[in-house]
């Protein structure tokens, strides 16, 4: 496998034969095969390599320069590979100068987990000796692999030199977990206002746990100017593919919003999937959506985001079809999967339309009733006040969890308060989606329909939450949003959760707006005020 589409056939075979030789069982290799591989990979002028497992069987001869492991551990013949298996990694190295895996190939070599891994070049230097050395998994942090032996290939060819010490095998790093929730790096840019970063990497590690993952590690950088094709230094991503392979992260995360390109060239560099905030975000919606207009908004998101990424990996979407009738080469398969999308598109813009024009005429039914709409930041206690308001008998909740985007379809309840005359003053409260930092330019268009319910309130409830130190900036994110959304209706802000929070953060939040009116809805702290204050607005 490999780079074997220019060989000749008279080439294909002498290596077909080598991958069919036999080497020792438990270590070693045959040192005629290495010498004839050596000759192949000279003649090549290409790195030659053998994946050997314990019986002395060659599982895969690859061609070239190790680059992307899963191409390569897809094309390992036989069952499912195991991680910690007794393969054995044998690589001709070619005319490269020094022997030490370096860069991708050492990730690869990460992946793969062999016992040992022999390596020796195209030629025997003068004199006869045929340098080689064989190297193990290293504990050693930033160094992926360790020297074990140095020797001449003939005496590391040897079975009994070979198999990786009885010592080496305990601090070999054991097998990636394979249960649980799946295993994150966050990789982050840090800017000039290092407690701001520090706030969007928590925030960004929320925003992970919420989406049912698990994060197990943070590599930042700090640039003056970050690189246009892939954001941090190659150095940086070097480190970040190799603690990801430490940590056991099958899944690479980063804070900031990333073009086609970049991603594409991040995961060549990381050699793992990466996801951007804003695919993470449109993960999150997929997860929480549970009615079917929730799901229809999502899909369109996650469509208009997909479709400028969608690239052509591995032969289904690259072949050429074409026919009788038609002309030229044909249509690759990239551009129907491209045309499918664009007609997916179309159809849920139209169902997407037809629900706004459906929440439209439910709005115009309430006409004449005072609406009031919650919103704030994602988990600033808005689904949870509205509870705490309206009272809903038991099974009528509204879901209130203390996880980010919990809710995401709109939620109106009726409240009824007493005007102080033996009536009853009727309200309409809306709990709407939450609101984050940057929200991603596809969820604010798909979701337009949904935020429509704030934009027609009458007035607006903005609560933050104070026990969060990071609520000035949360609020002003949120009025950004409702400025770019067009919103004119009054807003009152509301600051939740005052019993988790000290004496000096209320006295700030007063000093920033004096007309706060403060409460806590899970311990019913303030609830009457809020309630009074409802009745002198609408009286």
């Amino acid at each position: 496998m490999g780079r074997v589409s220019g060989l000749r056939p008279a080439q294909k075979r002498r290596l077909e034969r080598l991958s069919h030789r036999r080497h020792p069982e438990g270590g070693g290799a045959e040192l005629l095969c290495l010498q004839r591989l050596a000759a192949e990979a000279r003649e090549l002028e290409l790195p030659l390599s053998l994946v050997v497992d314990g019986r002395g069987l060659t599982r895969l001869l690859w061609v070239g320069p190790l680059e992307q492991s899963g191409r390569l551990i897809e094309r390992l013949p036989g069952s499912e590979r195991r991680q910690g298996s007794d393969l054995r990694l044998i690589t001709c190295v070619g005319r490269k100068p020094g022997l030490e895996p370096l860069a991708s190939e050492a990730l690869v070599g990460l992946d793969l987990e062999p016992l040992v891994w022999l390596r020796y070049p195209d030629k025997a230097a003068a004199g006869g000796r045929w340098a080689a050395a064989s190297y193990t998994i290293s504990q050693e942090e930033g160094r992926p692999w360790a020297l074990y032996r140095e020797a001449d290939l003939a005496e590391l060819c040897e079975a009994a030199d070979s198999p990786l010490p009885a010592e080496a095998a305990n601090d070999a790093p054991g097998p990636a977990p394979q249960a649980g929730p799946e295993r994150v790096l966050l990789l982050a840019l840090i800017g000039e206002d290092g407690a701001a970063s520090q706030r969007d990497i928590a925030e960004l590690e929320g925003l992970v746990r919420s989406a049912g993952a698990l994060p197990v590690g943070l590599i930042q950088q700090k640039r003056q100017q970050a690189a246009p094709q892939t954001l941090w230094g190659e150095g940086k991503l070097r480190e970040a593919a190799l603690e990801a392979r430490r940590l056991g992260a099958t899944l690479v995360v980063t804070d900031r919003d990333l073009t086609p390109v970049q991603a594409r060239n991040l995961e060549r560099l990381l050699d793992l999937p990466i996801s951007d905030r804003t695919e993470l975000i449109l993960d999150i919606f997929a997860q929480r959506a549970a009615s079917g207009a929730g799901r229809l908004q999502v899909e369109l998101a996650q469509l208009r985001y997909r479709l400028p990424r969608l690239s052509g990996r591995g032969q289904s979407l690259s072949r050429q079809g074409g026919g009788i009738g038609t002309r030229g080469p044909g249509e690759t398969q990239l551009e129907k999967d491209r045309r499918a999308i664009a007609r997916r598109l179309d159809r849920l813009q139209r169902e997407v339309q037809r629900l706004g024009e459906h929440r439209a005429r439910l709005r115009e039914g309430r006409q004449g009733v005072r609406r009031l709409a919650l919103v704030g930041y994602t988990n600033a206690g808005k689904s949870s006040l509205l509870n705490a308001l309206t009272r809903p008998v038991a099974g009528e909740e509204v879901l209130a969890e203390n996880k980010l985007f919990a809710t995401l379809d709109p939620t109106t309840r009726r409240l009824d308060l007493p005007d102080g005359q033996g009536g009853l003053v009727r309200l309409l409260i809306t709990d709407t989606v939450g609101f984050i930092r940057a929200l991603p330019p596809p969820l604010v268009e798909a979701f337009r329909s949904t935020l429509e319910e704030t934009l027609d309130a009458d007035q607006l409830l903005v609560v933050v939450d104070l026990s969060d130190p990071a609520w000035p900036q949360q609020l002003e994110a949120v009025n950004a949003l409702l400025d770019t959304l067009g919103s004119t209706a009054p807003r009152q802000m509301v600051g939740n959760q005052i019993d988790r929070c000290d004496a000096q953060a209320l006295e700030l939040a007063r000093t920033l707006h004096p007309t706060m009116l403060f409460v806590s809805a899970t311990a019913n702290f303030g609830l009457e005020g809020l309630r009074n204050w409802m009745i002198t607005r609408v009286s």
